[in-house]
């Protein structure tokens, strides 16, 4: 079965300010604060955004300023395709402020996309040392494993996930896929049954329950899934595939 995709993230940077200057100091100050702005501006272009990322990294003597700046160019480098530039943004800001878990974790994203996987967890590791309570860096930790085809890792880790948050259905849906690719599809089973019934539009958590169901040889409520699914979306390949196989168009 394969493994979820969708990666917790968190990309929108806060900027606080507190600058009190005056004469050509001030100036500078809000210049800097300008570039700041438009770094971090969702409207405007990532070239532009970029652009003025590295206005206010090359600008600012100060390392909170900086920081906020490269976490923020990392991050639209990454959005972009640019990965590796991405990593780097967060290695710099990492060696800025060596306790920022958010940089951690960003960087075990991009880690992760490169498939560095010992690398991405290092990073996820480094995170949750910083903050034990983000489910998020447990959860990215969890598929990384997966990855690796260390899924009893993987468990303990979206276990831990769900304790810091029960309302996640991402997370009980990559726990489900863990326990699937052990074969131990009664647990998968009840995993996509919470996962649904934290998000019963996503298609997805259907197949899946349908496949392990498959598995389990309770061809009925696979078919009833894999139906549900197409009836909603009538072109669905994996639900079609799944009919099929069950002798059922």
């Amino acid at each position: 079965m394969r493994r979820g995709t969708e990666r917790a993230g968190r990309w929108q940077l806060t900027l606080a300010l507190g600058l009190l200057v005056i004469g050509a100091a001030a100036a500078h100050a809000q210049s800097v604060a300008d570039h700041l702005s438009q770094c971090q501006d969702e409207k405007g272009t990532a070239a532009a955004r970029i652009s003025a990322c590295t206005r206010a990294i090359t600008q600012t003597d100060n390392d909170d300023l900086k920081g906020e700046a490269l976490l923020q160019r990392g991050v639209l480098h990454e959005v972009n395709g640019e990965t590796v530039a991405a990593v780097n943004d967060y290695t710099e800001a990492i060696k800025i402020d060596g306790n920022n878990a958010l940089a951690y974790f960003n960087r075990g994203n991009a880690n992760d996309q490169l498939g560095n996987y010992d690398l991405a967890i290092a990073d996820y590791t480094e995170a949750i040392k910083i903050d034990a309570k983000d489910p998020d860096f447990l959860n990215n930790r969890g598929q990384t494993y997966d990855a690796k085809g260390d899924h009893d890792r993987a468990i303990a880790d979206y276990t831990e996930a769900i304790r810091l948050n029960a309302k996640s259905a991402l997370t009980f849906y990559n726990r489900g896929l863990s326990y699937a690719n052990k074969s131990d599809y009664t647990n998968a089973v009840a995993d996509f049954d919470r996962a649904i019934a934290l998000d019963p539009e996503d298609l997805d958590l259907y197949v899946a329950r349908a496949a392990a169901n498959e598995e389990l040889g309770n061809d009925s409520a696979a078919r009833a899934d894999y139906r549900r699914v197409l009836e909603r979306e009538p072109d669905h390949e994996d639900a079609l595939e799944g009919l099929n196989r069950l002798g059922d168009q």
